[in-house]
């Protein structure tokens, strides 16, 4: 049997999924500007948060940096070597539990130490009053000593909210916290940086075959 694809939309999708997840933050509550390590699908990723901004940047393909400002709804994304960027509207596939149209049904089933921080284990129902149709079901770990930040998520995706080759369960664990440590220009598109208008131009030949190249095994 074939290994599961892991194409660069869905990591991106599923970043995009825990940093709205988190956009929340405060110590008392959590810390909202923050720079870590985002574990996921396998691949340890840098990224940071500073309100309602975060960045990740995906060492799979060849450090693109994803961009998101979540108040206006704008994801970038960005390709060092070419400087060259890609601006699209924030798709929210999956809703973030600390949106205020978000309705969160939220029971205790235990507790663990997840990398050294003790937490609060959650089952979760959530769904956007919106579209109070969509529902999903999530595990939780809140890491008391970081004021009840949810620092691993076990999301089930609904299947006709897969992605083609995606998994049907999404896990993300947030790592290496360090609260205070964004920058403002990091979540900024430098001004010799030319726009394109695809994620294909933005990508470039090399990265493109990367891609299929991965696609394949």
């Amino acid at each position: 049997m074939k290994p599961q694809k892991k194409p660069f939309l869905i990591i991106i999708g599923f970043c995009l999924c825990f940093f709205l997840l988190l956009s929340a933050f405060a110590l008392a509550a959590p810390p909202d500007n923050f720079t870590g390590k985002m574990n996921v699908l396998g691949l340890s990723m840098p990224m940071a948060k500073m309100g309602n901004k975060s960045r990740v940047e995906n060492v799979m393909f060849g450090g693109l940096v994803t961009i998101t400002h979540m108040d206006q709804k704008k994801t970038f994304i960005m390709n060092p070597k070419a400087k060259t960027f890609f601006e699209q509207p924030t798709q929210e596939r999956v809703p973030s539990i600390y949106n205020p149209n978000v309705v969160i049904e939220k029971k205790k089933i235990g507790a663990e130490t997840i990398d050294g921080h003790p937490c609060i284990k959650y089952n979760a129902v959530f769904y956007n009053k919106e579209k109070p149709q969509d529902k999903f079901t999530s595990i939780l770990w809140e890491a008391q000593d970081l004021g009840g930040l949810p620092i691993k998520n076990e999301v089930m995706i609904p299947e006709n909210k897969r992605r083609e080759g995606g998994p049907d369960k999404f896990t993300s664990e947030l790592k290496e916290i360090k609260a205070g440590a964004a920058k403002a220009s990091m979540f900024e598109i430098p001004k010799d940086y030319k726009k394109v208008s695809s994620m294909g131009e933005v990508m470039g030949p090399e990265m493109r075959e990367m891609m299929q190249q991965r696609q394949k095994k």
